[in-house]
């Protein structure tokens, strides 16, 4: 008998009911498979929710669909395209929503099952997906099918006596052949996969039980993210909150808030302890978004820092976009994307302008678009909301997500910096993070807990700030400043020309190695990547040092490889995804990567045309030392030539 997750009667009482069809399934795949199965009812990991998922330890993972529909009212067009019929809407296909899972797990959820899956085909078949139709037939699904098949080969018939009677030419035939045989080769993937409750014995695992491509580490990975551990108390740490930061920690039913502060106020710790108390108060799931990918592991690891038991299963930690695209695959919508958009070419100029037009007609069709969900019944919402980078965020997005995914007594609390408004979102009336309405004031974390109170950096980041923001933003004052002549550690300037970053990477590893700093202390930003690359590419290979580095973005290597314009978007995420702030390594990062995050030792590249908001935010991502290396172009080296002392450099 397979084990099951949670228990069936827990399943039965979930806020999100199982149907009928996934009932019979359930009590189906319990009785027909062996106690080295496991099953996963209705798991959700950061917005996707597929409802049946099976894993044995050997023999790989087997992701269910279930659909309670009756297949008499829908049909299937030539492009594979859902139909009601009544009206002749499109739905989105089953198979297509199936397929979507399958897909996130290789390039969000599992740690490197994408680089994996690039290299090697053949871990992609580690996953096996199936569609079941509760009130299906055999015949019901051979008639959706069964003509379309027809017509294929049909076709190819037609196509073969066309080049036979020399009517069209190879190279035509040849074309035409393909598109028929890929049309051909979907329906008949999609009525393989299909099942109904007299064939359910065709659920069979993808693998034999010895491949390598499912080893025990792919194994652990799969597990810990459809069945997250306990966190217990004794895991975290003493926070010695301040009086304010007690005051908001607290969760309340229909609590809707918005707190500020400058950098290192705490704001993240605060989102963190909120939602654990919010989910002590229900018992519910907390939904965490941000907008910045690389964001979800160092939020992951400050909820962790708390001191209380919890489930790791009650958070959903996702990026905006990340949680429409899995909100849109649950609730069945389709996401169209135009055929001039799906760039399968190797050129990487090519590949990286076709992917910023598919983000703007994604942007304006689905992820600002109020409406997108004004005709589904979305079926999980939460009590709880905590969204960090509000000065990232467009209000439309906040509106969304407040009126489909919010519970109508839920909470939303909405943390930000403006001054780190590096997208240029719009300002309220105060100068700070324009947002919808409904949040109240704004709540004002004045002291920063980032810095020694006696740190150099302290009077740089105001001056830096009363110089170059102070006619666009509120300034916060720092209630733990206090002046300093003191110099801590390693602050500096020095000109570089970024045509010459072999030169730059010397003069940093030359520099960390003589004051003896850990590489995992060190972090270098930029606004730049292609910049970054560059430099961690002389980093990792110096005549004189040849230092590991972790990146949040591709490396050189990668970008030059004749697969890379392909897989560009997916490559770009997942490195975003895997950047760990305590790798032991030396770090690589965009300004808009880091946002958010601190390191003990800063080296900042100051380009020619990065905003004052983008200098600042760099700036505040420094604990204790800051080197800035400035462009020689740059309009800011005045203003570190009379706050910082250049260093003397060997080249």
């Amino acid at each position: 008998m397979a084990q099951i997750f949670p228990d069936i009667e827990v399943i039965k009482k979930s806020k999100q009911k199982p149907t009928e069809g996934e009932l019979h399934l359930i009590n189906y795949l319990i009785s027909n498979f062996g106690d080295d199965v496991e099953i996963y009812a209705q798991p959700c990991f950061n917005g996707d929710r597929p409802d049946i998922v099976l894993m044995s330890s050997k023999l790989g993972v087997i992701i269910i669909e279930v659909k309670d529909w009756n297949l008499d009212l829908y049909e299937i067009d030539r492009k594979n395209k859902w139909h009601l019929k009544a009206n002749d809407s499109l739905v989105k296909s089953p198979f297509q929503q199936v397929y979507a899972y399958k897909k996130s797990f290789f390039d969000v959820h599992i740690n490197g099952l994408l680089e994996k899956s690039i290299k090697n085909k053949a871990f992609y078949s580690i996953i096996k997906t199936y569609v079941y139709f509760h009130k299906g037939s055999k015949e019901a699904i051979n008639s959706l099918f069964s003509q379309h098949l027809e017509d294929a080969r049909t076709e190819s018939r037609t196509h073969a006596d066309a080049f036979k009677s020399r009517a069209i030419d190879f190279a035509e035939y040849e074309s035409k052949n393909e598109i028929t045989a890929k049309r051909q080769d979907k329906f008949s993937r999609d009525m393989s996969i299909s099942l109904h409750k007299e064939n359910l014995r065709k659920i069979k695992f993808p693998l034999k039980g010895n491949e390598a491509t499912f080893d025990d580490g792919v194994y652990r990975e799969f597990r810990r993210l459809l069945n997250p551990p306990l966190h217990y108390a004794n895991e975290g740490k003493d926070f010695n909150y301040s009086a304010k930061q007690l005051r908001l920690i607290t969760s309340k039913a229909g609590d809707r808030t918005k707190i500020c502060g400058l950098a290192g106020s705490g704001k993240t710790v605060v989102l963190a302890g909120r939602a654990v108390n919010a989910h002590k108060r229900h018992g519910e799931r907390v939904l965490v978004l941000s907008f910045n990918i690389t964001l979800s592991s160092y939020i992951h690891d400050k909820i962790s820092a708390v001191r209380c038991d919890f489930p790791w299963s009650a958070f959903d930690i996702s990026t905006y976009h990340r949680f429409i695209t899995s909100a849109l695959n649950n609730a069945e919508i389709e996401v169209i994307v135009p055929d001039h958009l799906n760039y399968d070419g190797r050129d990487k100029t090519v590949a990286r302008n076709v992917s910023v037009e598919l983000d703007e007609y994604l942007e304006k069709k689905y992820y600002t678009n109020l409406n997108i969900f004004d005709d589904v019944e979305i079926e999980y919402k939460y009590d709880t909301i905590l969204i960090d980078e509000i000065q990232d965020y467009k209000p439309d997005w906040i509106k969304i997500i407040r009126a489909n995914f919010l519970e109508e007594k839920g909470e939303m609390i909405l943390f930000g910096d403006e001054k780190q408004n590096i997208y240029k979102r719009s300002l309220d009336a105060e100068r700070r993070s324009k947002v919808v309405e409904g949040f109240g004031a704004w709540e004002k974390l004045t002291k920063s807990f980032r810095y020694l109170d006696q740190s150099p950096i302290l009077p740089l980041i105001d001056a830096f700030q009363r110089r170059y923001l102070s006619q666009s933003y509120e300034l916060d004052e720092d209630e733990s400043f206090q002046l300093s002549l003191i110099n801590i550690g390693i602050q500096g300037y020095q000109l570089f020309d970024n045509l010459d970053l072999a030169n730059v990477a010397r003069q940093i590893i030359s520099l960390a190695k003589a004051a003896k700093i850990h590489p995992n202390d060190i972090t270098i930003v930029s606004s730049n990547d292609f910049i970054l690359a560059e430099l961690d590419y002389h980093i990792r290979n110096g005549e004189s040092h040849r230092e590991r580095t972790l990146c949040s973005f591709p490396s050189k290597e990668a970008t030059n490889h004749p697969k890379y314009s392909r897989h560009y978007r997916k490559i770009s995420t997942n490195k975003k995804k895997a950047f760990n702030l305590n790798s032991g390594v030396i770090k690589l990062t965009s300004t808009h990567s880091f946002k958010g995050f601190e390191s003990p030792y800063v080296v900042l590249l100051v380009n020619a045309k990065d905003s004052p908001e983008m200098v600042y935010t760099g700036l505040t991502r420094a604990k204790q030392n800051v080197l800035v290396f400035l462009d020689q172009d740059s309009p800011y080296i005045g203003f570190f030539e009379s706050h910082l002392s250049q260093l003397q450099l060997t080249s």
